[in-house]
């Protein structure tokens, strides 16, 4: 029996020892750095939602990356206004809002006066309304990016590209001085369209891909379920007995301008990304050489179809169990044609918050929602009231309010006083946590991890003169009506590498989102961007 028990013992250390001895071998047989960096960016995807979908999904796409990965539990952006793109230029340039001046969607510029969108620039009208012919750009980072610091150590012969649905959330990835190529689906013709793309090799993969129209092959097909409906997590944890519901979307039944919309907020719209990145993977020069190329690849986890009723609805559950089939076979192009050894994936996402308008539970209802954008209305007529007729308040955006410094010069008005009387008038709104005069927070003593964060995302040249943060449980009521909660402190996110010299591992520690970008540059070899703040992750030792 003893020796049985010690053939059985000397059996599992062999095998323990042969395994070790295996994975030394794999990670030595890993190139220096890795020759393609895929950055997998799913909107609106949190963690729960994926833990969730984890159970049910196969084991070659989020198991694959996720299980034999390291996964960051507690991975975060700064929290404070809903414009993801502040979040992707931190994720990019390794730097919070404070360095790379995404403070916002729009701001007033402090020396012209103007009002500036993020990606358009000063193209207003009269009006105030964007021009429409307005190219979409990134030429208001005020720092470099990944991409721009490898671009001076290998110029052209490294390969950029970033593919997704949102031009707006796209161009955070390109570099500052020499834009990099961008490529999106226009959701009114369902054809790929490019900017930034020069030379034969991607141009010529997208007129290919174009003359296939297979946006139009999947207009044509109608959403519905991929499981049983009773397996859904709305269906099991949500329903209340009755009204047991199933969805079924044909994509066509819609208006001609709709249609291509509509399919892109579907799995087919996955898919269809899905197909454009395996082409030019395949017939493209990423990963080809010793040169380190990044493709930026975004998905679309928010549903066009349907109402959103619970943290992870029936549509949303369908998208990303069949986004999980896409990005596996999508792991298997890469597994054949480049290799997985010489590839580092990147699973994240650009937010995690939650849009509650609807939700049919009071679990997950808020604790109200105030609309801070006709709260600063009233602020307007309360300052009108105290020191007459006029637009004092001249823009709000992203919990930040602008007032007109020369009508308070005009009216020999004191700025600083009417800075404080604005802050003292914004506190008593139901909801709101903080409102602080801008010049004033860093001379402010605090411990709140959401004065920290304010301060993180306050740019001079930029930011409003009142910052505003709402109270936990609370809401900002949107322009179309919507609803998202504005998160203390932190906006935590899913976080994943997985591949190259990628050990299996979780690490729980926190780490902000801005230590990415130090991660990456780290693995290929570059300079970290000039505005870097952000740590190396401890990832492979």
């Amino acid at each position: 029996m003893r020796f049985w028990s010690n053939v059985i013992i000397l059996g599992i250390v062999t095998l323990l020892n042969i395994c070790v001895v295996s994975a030394q071998q794999n990670v030595l047989t890993c190139p220096e750095k890795p020759k393609l960096v895929l950055i997998l960016l799913i909107d609106n995807l949190n963690n729960e939602q994926l833990e969730i979908i984890r159970q049910k999904c196969g084991p070659d796409g989020f198991n694959r990356i996720c299980g034999y990965g390291t996964q960051l539990r507690n991975a975060h952006y700064d929290a404070g206004g809903n414009y993801s793109g502040k979040n992707l230029a931190t994720l990019f340039t390794g730097s919070p809002a404070s360095t790379h001046g995404i403070v916002a969607e729009q701001w007033i510029d402090r020396f012209s006066g103007k009002k500036i969108h993020a990606i358009y620039g000063d193209a207003y009208d009269q009006a105030g309304h964007l021009d429409t012919v307005a190219v979409p750009q990134n030429g208001s980072l005020l720092c470099s990016t990944i991409g721009n610091e490898i671009r001076k150590i290998y110029n052209d012969r490294a390969c950029f590209i970033s593919l997704g649905f949102d031009p707006n959330l796209l161009m955070w990835s390109s570099g500052t001085n020499v834009p990099e190529p961008v490529v999106w689906l226009d959701k009114k013709t369902g054809d790929f369209v490019s900017q930034n793309v020069s030379g034969d090799t991607i141009p010529g993969i997208l007129r290919e891909f174009n003359s296939k129209r297979m946006a139009d092959i999947y207009v044509e097909k109608t959403w519905a379920p991929k499981n049983d409906i009773g397996d859904y997590h709305e269906w099991k944890y949500f329903n209340q007995g009755a009204g047991q519901r199933t969805f079924y979307y044909p994509l066509k039944q819609v208006g001609a301008k709709e249609k291509y919309a509509r399919m892109a907020g579907s799995p087919y719209g996955n898919q269809l990304m899905r197909d454009m990145a395996a082409s030019i993977l395949l017939c493209g020069d990423f990963g080809k050489d010793d040169v380190p190329d990044v493709m930026t690849l975004q998905f679309a986890a928010t549903p066009s179809c349907g109402h959103k009723m619970q943290p992870i609805d029936a549509e949303t559950e369908d998208m990303l169990l069949q986004l999980d089939e896409n990005i596996a076979s999508l792991l298997k192009v890469i597994d054949h044609d480049i290799g997985m050894d010489n590839t580092l994936v990147v699973l994240t996402a650009a937010q995690g918050s939650y849009d509650v308008s609807n939700t049919d539970t009071e679990h997950w209802k808020s604790w109200g929602a105030v609309s801070l954008r006709r709260t600063t209305a009233l602020l307007n007529l309360y300052l009108m009231a105290k020191h007459g007729q006029a637009k004092w308040v001249k823009n709000y955006a992203s919990g930040e309010i602008y007032l007109d410094r020369e009508l308070a010069e005009k009216k020999n008005l004191s700025f600083d006083s009417l800075l404080v009387e604005s802050a003292e008038f914004m506190k008593q709104i139901s909801g709101v946590g903080n409102a602080i005069v801008a010049k004033h927070l860093n001379s402010i003593y605090s411990d709140s991890p959401v004065v920290e964060v304010l301060r993180r995302n306050y740019c001079e040249r930029r930011s409003g003169d009142i910052l505003i943060s709402l109270l936990p449980g609370w809401a900002e009521e949107q322009d179309d009506g919507s609803e998202l909660t504005q998160l203390w402190g932190q906006e935590y996110v899913p976080l994943v590498f997985y591949g190259w010299k990628i050990p299996r591992q979780t690490i729980f520690e926190r780490h902000n989102m801005a230590d990415v970008a130090p991660t990456i540059c780290s693995f290929i070899r570059v300079n970290q961007p000039n505005g870097c703040s952000g740590v190396q992750i401890p990832i492979v030792k």
